[in-house]
């Protein structure tokens, strides 16, 4: 049985070093095939090296790894996901997708609508240039926000369930249905062919009560991207792609389209979370041990071997301090794996608002320009003040409404704005230093 070694991290316990013999929950799991769920942050991929190093992937067996963009990570987050893929294609061959949310035209009931999608990127910003590099300053992000017309908050967490979890099954779909391409979606016009009459009459029809002029500013970044998604070959994006007689895809697909569940396509998802994050260990396998077809997950079968180790975050940061040579990382990765806070979305509203405020305090010292990026305080406030739900512009207020509320944002019903935290210094806010739980990877 193949087992997962950190190299040069002592156990408190035993004095030996600390390892895993890596098994599986059933017999059936080895042939499925394994996806590991890569977030772009230092936990997963310190998983991602266990998994290569150990040979438990296999790229014969159609494993593939995935990075989701969301647009908001930190600048070093694109810098570490870069090494991480080029080492898992060119040491151990196993195919590594970046993939990023976008919307595209097309009719639904009659009417043209948005639909949402994702496309291939590569490990290169976009530019006029390269139209298939990543987008770096929150396009993805806001484009889901002017899509659905809300910002999300910790109840309602519609960034992490579009942004990652459900372009990584839209993306698996694809992949397992053993193309050598994901086709176009959308249409050929030049130009958009959404009515806004029709839509704004659809929005009141689905019970809708913003304003015409409040709607159509939100709805304006969303109807101004690109009205397709192009045919993208796997190829272009990873030196490797699924092998076409492999037997998974073999009766598992329709119209170009793998189905999931028991009977049908089957595989092991393998997510960073670690043994000091027990919350989201123990939600993450109870809906693996429930798997209810509801909640989406059909056919997946999730594993957590750092959890499984017992790795800490006092582990993580120790590993790659004494091995930044794995992966060449530079200064700025280093700052991003001393600065606990500053791992991929910087200004994440799960952080907490003390925990913000000292991110802001830190980013403004650094020398390189981001502004106008989610690196930048100044984009989260633009995005609340334009996607947030202002009750008293909107004529929201009622009965039910909590006294003093006026504003809902990415705080929720809290009397908190990105505004104020940028305003106001760090020891303001020393009451509000808990950072949730988060669902990034989950």
């Amino acid at each position: 049985m193949p087992r997962l070694v950190l190299p040069d991290q002592k156990s408190r316990r035993s004095g030996n070093n600390r390892s895993h013999i890596f098994r599986y929950r059933s017999k059936h799991h080895k042939k499925f095939p394994h996806v590991v769920k890569f977030s772009g942050g230092c936990s997963s991929g310190l998983m991602l090296f266990l998994l290569l190093e150990s040979g438990i992937l296999k790229a014969e067996r159609g494993d593939v790894i995935v990075f989701n963009n969301t647009g908001a990570e930190h600048p070093s987050t694109y810098q570490f996901a870069s090494q991480c893929k080029k080492l898992a294609e060119s040491q151990y061959d196993i195919p590594f997708f970046w993939v990023e949310h976008q919307t595209y035209e097309d009719v639904r009931k009659g009417e043209w609508t948005r639909l949402p999608s994702y496309r291939l990127i590569n490990t290169k910003p976009w530019s006029k240039d390269n139209p298939d590099g990543y987008r770096y300053k929150g396009e993805p992000f806001e484009e889901l926000l002017s899509w659905s017309g809300y910002v999300p908050n910790q109840f309602r967490r519609t960034c992490t369930r579009t942004l990652k979890l459900e372009c990584t099954r839209m993306f698996l779909r694809n992949w397992f249905a053993g193309k050598e391409e994901i086709p176009r979606q959308g249409h050929s016009y030049e130009e958009s062919q959404i009515d806004e009459d029709l839509l704004y009459r659809r929005h009141k029809r689905n019970g809708g009560g913003t304003p015409r002029k409040i709607f159509f500013d939100k709805k304006n970044f969303v109807l101004s991207r690109s009205t397709y998604r192009p045919k993208q070959r796997y190829c272009d994006f990873s030196r490797k792609r699924l092998p076409l007689d492999n037997p998974i895809v073999t009766g598992n697909s329709y119209g170009g389209q793998a189905e999931f569940g028991k009977g049908k396509v089957e595989y092991i998802a393998f997510i960073g979370l670690r043994g000091d994050e027990p919350f989201r260990v123990e939600r993450v396998a109870r809906r693996a041990e429930n798997g209810k077809e509801s909640q989406g997950y059909e056919g997946e079968h999730v594993y957590m071997p750092l959890d499984k180790m017992k790795i800490t975050t006092e582990d993580v940061n120790a590993f790659w301090k004494k091995h930044r040579t794995i992966l060449g990382l530079q200064s700025d990765q280093a700052n991003l794996i001393d600065h606990k806070y500053l791992s991929n979305c910087v200004f994440c509203f799960l952080k907490g608002s003390a925990n913000l405020s000292q991110i802001h305090e830190k980013m403004q010292n650094l020398s390189v320009d981001l502004y106008d990026t989610p690196s930048d305080i100044r984009w989260w406030e633009r995005l609340e003040q334009r996607y947030g739900r202002d009750l008293i512009r909107e004529d929201r207020i009622s009965k039910s409404t909590p006294p003093g509320v006026e504003f809902i944002g990415f705080f929720g019903s809290k009397r908190l704005r990105y505004q104020e935290i940028a305003t106001k210094g760090a020891c303001a806010f020393t009451g509000d230093n808990q950072m949730l739980p988060c669902d990034c990877t989950d």
